[in-house]
């Protein structure tokens, strides 16, 4: 197990980081939040993952945000480049849609009080449940994001790699990793998330590939952050078949390239078929239909597909 120093400081020095692309209205109201942290030592970074934006670059700047362009598309390449401008401790990420309460960056910023974590999440709870889409979304996704208790992960939980690679440590829209991290870890997978063909699985892979390195990762419910759930039916149904072809392109890349756990993969993919319930993950209210057989088949076909094109996007 690779080790790294730290010393130990009253309060860490943080940046949260920022990617958004060519949505000012959800970013001002997110670095107004951010405004009100009850933290004193952090700064605020914004990585317009476009060509450049004035108006996001305005936003930036009447929040005193530093603003940073990274031009190729992919949300888990503008967390790297958050990362690399940054000299802070700690590298908390927040979507631009989110809403952070005031003791969120605390409250993850403490989790790496232990030497050995190297990756954070928080509580993640909706920013409203009004219409029929958000109150069907929050009875499908459970208590997944929104666990009451801590938790702490290494490699000696024979469940870790299950639990960090599939979802079980929290969102994108609320972490946070260690910046000496970068030193030993190759960073977020830039072929994976938002902006790219496989379009999720950033998460997940970073905190697999942290406690595959042998540190560890932490949630915690004292960060708490809002996220919007899909606000129309049309939104949700659209969303869900979206997220269906990213897992089964995850679990293509996961086989194809994490070659020291292709069995463990297979075996959650089993699993997974049978209907195994995972614990950890939370049990959904109920498990409604939300598009038909035919269409949840044609999606989870279609990951493999995207996982190529993702590829070949990159050698081209």
């Amino acid at each position: 197990m690779l080790t790294l120093v730290q010393e130990q400081a009253v309060e860490h020095s943080c940046s949260v980081v920022i990617p958004t692309c060519g949505r000012p209205a959800e970013l001002d109201r997110c670095l107004g939040a951010v405004a009100d942290q009850d933290y004193r030592n952090f700064d605020v970074i914004v990585v317009d993952n476009s060509d450049g934006n004035i108006e996001t670059r305005r936003v930036a700047e009447r929040w005193r945000a530093r603003y940073v362009v990274e031009p190729k598309r992919g949300l888990c390449r503008a967390r790297n480049r958050g990362a690399l401008v940054s000299s802070a401790d700690i590298i908390a990420y927040l979507d631009d849609d989110a809403v952070p309460e005031p003791g969120w960056l605390a409250g993850l910023a403490r989790q790496f009080d232990d030497p050995l974590v190297m990756g954070a999440s928080g509580r993640t709870v909706p920013l409203k449940v009004e219409t029929e889409s958000e109150q069907l979304f929050a009875r499908v996704r459970g208590s997944a994001y929104n666990r009451s208790s801590e938790l702490k992960i290494d490699r000696s939980n024979p469940y870790w790699f299950e639990i960090c690679g599939f979802g079980g440590i929290g969102p994108g829209c609320n972490m946070a990793v260690r910046r000496k991290a970068f030193e030993v870890w190759p960073g977020f997978h830039e072929r994976t998330d938002r902006g790219t063909p496989l379009y999720g699985g950033g998460e997940q892979h970073a905190f697999f590939s942290l406690v595959d390195l042998g540190y560890r990762v932490a949630y915690t419910p004292d960060a708490t952050v809002r996220h919007p759930f899909p606000p129309t039916m049309d939104v949700l149904r659209s969303r869900h078949l979206r997220d269906l072809t990213a897992s089964t392109a995850y679990f293509t890349m996961l086989l194809v390239e994490g070659r020291n756990h292709r069995v463990s993969t297979l075996k959650y993919l089993l699993e997974a078929i049978r209907g195994k319930r995972r614990t950890w993950r939370g049990a959904p209210e109920s498990r409604p239909r939300i598009v038909s057989p035919a269409r949840r088949l044609g999606a989870l076909l279609l990951g493999p597909i995207r996982y190529i094109q993702g590829v070949l996007s990159t050698e081209s």
